[in-house]
């Protein structure tokens, strides 16, 4: 049961969701996917990955009212 708190089940949880907010969104160019795709999966730390799951959709609709680009590098600070 550990892995549901501290493991892999908790990281593919966190990671599924994050992943069905960015892909398919119109307001992310296919190279931002991508490049989201690998931080998400490359990350091992549930807390930043909880804290890109929180703010994305904040800057996800930030950016759909100023309908200006920005980068995945911004949006929650995906590094």
């Amino acid at each position: 049961m550990e892995n549901h708190v501290t493991g892999h089940c908790v990281l593919g949880e966190l990671r599924h969701a994050l992943s069905a907010v960015l892909f398919g969104n119109p307001l992310l160019l296919p190279q931002e996917q991508l490049l989201a795709n690998h931080r998400i999966h490359e990350c091992e730390d549930a807390g930043q990955l909880t804290r890109w799951l929180t703010n994305i959709p904040t800057a996800l609709a930030g950016r759909q009212l100023a309908s200006s680009p920005i980068t995945i590098l911004q949006v929650g600070h995906v590094v």
